[in-house]
């Protein structure tokens, strides 16, 4: 049922980095990228059960940890190029689905080829813990920006973190506001650069 290709194709993603095209001090693959992304929905969820929300935590986790499975065999397309324009990204989507469809999903038999394509494409949509998830990708990468910036690489994550911070500042959660407020101080604390502008 070629269930061992997909164990082979989820471990590429330890080989694939981050932000292709920039110059990194440190790179995260995408694999550290989802474990982290992982643990940061975690502590938001965690936040928003301590403020009275219910999160469903078999879903949080399936789209925490799956959430970028499908760039094992796209690589990392960057945000700035799938989020340009609502056709890119409707193409992009496309695109992704028909590439995991080809090259992973044909290889497995049911009822696994449906239980997969689901976790794969089952991300950032309307419920809690679809914002959960895309607060925390927001979060993970803010967070990269920011150990860059420390590392005086500075162009062009002031310019990604100024980004990434207005987009987290548009999502409607407790957590999130909770992150900017009590969170989000103390990690820019030894960032001289970032607590002069912010």
């Amino acid at each position: 049922m070629s269930l061992d290709k997909y164990l082979r194709t989820v471990r590429k993603l330890n080989n694939m980095g981050r932000w292709a095209p920039e110059f990194m001090h440190q790179r995260a693959t995408v694999s550290e990228h989802s474990f982290q992304v992982a643990q940061i929905g975690q502590m938001l969820a965690l936040i928003e059960e301590e403020h009275g929300n219910k999160v469903d935590w078999e879903r949080l986790f399936k789209k925490l940890i799956n959430h970028d499975v499908v760039e094992a065999l796209t690589g990392d397309i960057l945000s700035f190029v799938k989020h340009r324009k609502q056709e890119m990204k409707n193409m992009v989507d496309l695109i992704e689905e028909e590439v995991a469809d080809e090259y992973l999903l044909s290889y497995m038999e049911e009822p696994y080829r449906s239980k997969y394509k689901k976790l794969m494409f089952d991300g950032k949509d309307n419920t809690l813990e679809g914002q959960l998830l895309k607060c925390a990708d927001h979060i993970d990468a803010l967070i990269e920006c920011i150990n860059e910036i420390n590392l005086e690489n500075c162009n062009p994550f002031e310019e990604k973190y100024n980004t990434i911070l207005n987009q987290l500042k548009q999502i409607d959660l407790i957590s999130s506001r909770f992150f900017l407020e009590n969170i989000l101080p103390a990690l820019l604390t030894d960032c001289r650069k970032l607590n002069i502008t912010k």
